[in-house]
């Protein structure tokens, strides 16, 4: 039997980056000019002086040059021989050992990605076989039912679809166009087996009893339609005629075309040619043993764990330190908030503030007695008492629910490092009546995701200016990465972490796996634009040889 899944597909323009970090010599270069500037300021350092300082290859000295001018930390000025001297950028590179990456970054080609409105799952076009509607037959085959009526993807998903080469990683990501909604992916199914062939890696979790019982529906229906069918009377006429005469050939009013005459042979093309709708090569061809039972897809990324977080006595510590320390940014997104609460945390945030720390704060949903009016009304506030006019530049609130279950806490903590703590605590809400989990997460590649996951919360709440600025934090993040993949750097503690984005929920086993721990925070909508699964969870697993979670 056949059964149809409906998709959409979206087309997704993205850019790439590669890049390395500075060698030593453009590092001992960099501090040369600037040590010369202090003993003769007016002159700098000379390509013939840099080269009988480091004894190398003129060459190589053009190269660190050149590379320093295109990072903006070296000027050229001008006189009988060209001389380098710091910039601002520079004399800052200069004097705290940053070494960012040198990048280069250029546009991709654009990915198709699939989307499945039955259960949200996501796959590229070269993975999927589909079919327009009208080769479908929606008159034969049954199909799904259509519950994602999304016109829009969160891009924290989309990135780990998107391919590049050894060495890239994704720079930056489009706003995916909505390229058609009228495809059908068809499957085939085995009911005495519950065999689903046809069925794109990673989607049998989310969707196999969907189209099982699709396929039920559809076989139970045939069969109370062939039992209710009255059983074929023969007329005299027809009894009375010899049995090697057809009983088609009695009829005198009908005049024979060229198929019906008696002993005429059908063309091969008509006789071979399947009935449409019912018939797709690819899943004759297809191992049902490979699409009919996958287990889920692991896109884990290194990522540092510094602890498992239990407890409301537990999170309100780690609210607390991270407002306090945090010099840049912090994100409290909490799945739900009550005014009562969020007013808790008003002295914290108000000195975060003071400080020019950013401030976000997003909830999934209020609680009894809160509206959104007044959680605005009460940030407004605390911003104002903080940094008066400033304030609600420095403290950004969602003005909308964002529908999520998700608790996040997002901080730059430790050596200016970003960190995270993902889980099902209700930071600005009523706790519930079980134990919130939450682990602390760090690393840059990791990071980098949930710096992405981040703005894909502000999307759903209607406000771009800031989901732009977490998109340049994830931006920030990537660089990071490429400085330490090309260093070699190890990193502490290392696990393998995957960011677990709303629909991804569903493709993820709820007992999870032996050598996996999962935890998060998640919430599933049966209706209006937001419906599907809203949320955020961590996946960590130990690296083979460095124990169990």
């Amino acid at each position: 039997m056949i059964v149809l899944i409906p998709v959409s597909m979206f087309s997704v323009n993205f850019s790439v980056a590669r890049g390395r970090p500075y060698s030593r010599l453009e590092r001992r270069v960099l501090e040369e000019i600037g040590a010369r500037a202090d003993v003769t300021p007016h002159q700098g350092a000379t390509l013939t002086s840099l080269c009988d300082t480091f004894q190398v290859h003129e060459r190589l000295m053009v190269e660190a040059v050149v590379t320093l001018v295109g990072a903006g930390w070296v000027a050229v000025t001008s006189g009988r021989e060209a001389a380098f001297v710091l910039t601002d950028e520079g004399q800052q590179a200069c004097s705290s050992g940053k070494e960012p990456a040198s990048v280069v970054v250029a546009p991709a080609a654009p990915c198709t990605l699939v989307f499945d409105r039955t259960a949200g799952q996501l796959a590229r076009r070269g993975e999927v076989l589909t079919v327009p509607k009208q080769e479908a037959r929606l008159d034969l085959n049954p199909s799904t039912p259509v519950r994602i009526l999304r016109a829009a993807l969160d891009e924290s998903q989309i990135q780990k679809l998107l391919p590049r080469n050894s060495g890239e990683w994704v720079r930056s990501i489009g706003r995916p166009r909505l390229v058609t909604f009228r495809r059908y992916l068809p499957v085939r199914v085995d009911l005495a087996d519950r065999a689903i062939t046809g069925l794109p890696r990673g989607w049998h979790q989310a969707l196999s009893n969907e189209i099982l019982a699709v396929a039920h529906t559809r076989q139970e229906e045939s069969e109370e339609a062939r039992v209710s069918l009255p059983a074929p009377r023969a007329t005299a006429r027809t009894e009375s005629l010899p049995a090697a005469v057809p009983a088609s050939t009695t009829a005198p009013s009908r005049r024979p075309t060229p198929l019906s005459i008696p002993g005429r042979k059908l063309p091969a093309a008509v006789s071979a040619s399947p009935r449409p709708g019912t018939s797709f090569p690819w899943l004759d061809e297809a191992d049902p043993g490979v699409n009919g039972s996958d287990g889920p897809t692991d896109q884990s990324t290194v990522a540092t764990l510094f602890s498992e977080v239990s407890g409301e006595e537990a999170h309100q510590l780690l609210i607390n330190e991270a407002l306090a320390t945090a010099t840049r940014h912090v994100l409290i997104a909490s799945p739900t908030v009550s005014v009562e609460r969020l007013s808790k945390l008003g002295e914290a945030v108000q000195a975060a503030v003071t400080r020019g720390v950013r401030v976000d704060l997003l909830y999934g949903d209020t609680e009894d007695g809160t509206t959104p009016k007044r959680v605005v009304d009460l940030v407004h506030r605390i911003g104002y008492h903080a940094a008066e006019r400033l304030g609600r530049d420095l403290l950004k609130p969602a003005r909308q629910p964002t529908g999520s279950g998700a608790g996040l806490l997002i901080f730059d903590g430790r050596n200016g490092a970003l960190e995270a703590v993902i889980g099902d605590y209700a930071w600005t809400g009523t706790p519930g009546d079980r134990p919130a989990r939450s682990v602390h997460v760090s690393g840059t590649e990791f990071m980098a995701q949930v710096a992405r996951a981040a703005a894909g919360l502000w999307t759903w709440s209607d406000d771009p200016d800031s989901a732009d600025r977490w998109r340049r934090v994830a931006d920030l993040c990537q660089d990071d990465t490429a400085v330490s993949d090309a260093r070699g750097d190890d990193v502490e503690d290392q696990v393998l972490a995957e960011l677990i984005v709303d629909d991804e929920h569903a493709r993820i086993p709820r007992e999870g796996d032996a050598g996996a721990l999962r935890i998060g925070g998640s919430r599933r909508h049966e209706n209006g634009p937001a419906a599907g699964i809203r949320g955020i969870s961590a996946v960590i697993r130990r690296q083979e040889g460095r124990g169990t979670p």
